[in-house]
């Protein structure tokens, strides 16, 4: 990893990267939290339940909670491929976020025009190197990805939630 320099260019090159990574974290919080609110509508209004024995955290978990709950509530059968798309949309992103999240900046500054960080995975027992690169001009278009997700997930929200308030509103 390089060590920050007090030239004018790398502060702002980190000023750059701590902005951008801060972006993709709070828009995967805002995403997220809309899924764990559809957790908790299923959960608690649609017999989900049934569909696990505690309530669902982490991600993997939560998707394969949601999808079971919502394909099997004839309620929200309208909803099932629109959830399915947005579910594969959670999973593909996840993969780049836990990358940024839990890997190391490998380089302050930009090369080749892409920001470069190093991850560690464990396979087998073994660690393994691997090199995430986020390209310069990819990155507008994974923010609008996010932004799509959550705005996705929480029109999901409002539909699940019109459902519920129509079928089920003695949990009101």
């Amino acid at each position: 990893m390089q060590k920050p320099s007090s030239a004018p260019s790398a502060a702002d090159d980190l000023d750059t990267i701590a902005k951008a990574i801060g972006l993709i974290v709070l828009q995967w919080g805002q995403s997220e939290q809309a899924l764990d609110l559809l957790v908790a509508m299923l959960w608690q209004s649609f017999g989900g339940k049934g569909c696990t024995m505690r309530i669902p955290i982490m991600l993997e978990p939560k998707i394969k909670f949601l999808r079971a709950c919502v394909s099997q509530e004839h309620l929200l059968a309208a909803e099932v491929e629109v959830a399915n798309d947005l579910f594969d949309r959670f999973e593909e992103l996840s993969s780049l976020r836990h990358d940024l999240i839990h890997g190391a900046v490998a380089s302050i500054s930009p090369v080749d025009n892409a920001f470069i960080f190093a991850k560690l995975d464990v396979k087998d027992g073994f660690h393994y190197y691997r090199e995430v690169r986020i390209e310069a001009e990819d990155y507008p278009k994974i923010i609008d990805k996010l932004v799509a997700l959550g705005r996705n997930a929480n029109a999901l929200n409002q539909r699940v939630f019109e459902v519920m308030k129509l079928h089920k509103p003695r949990i009101l």
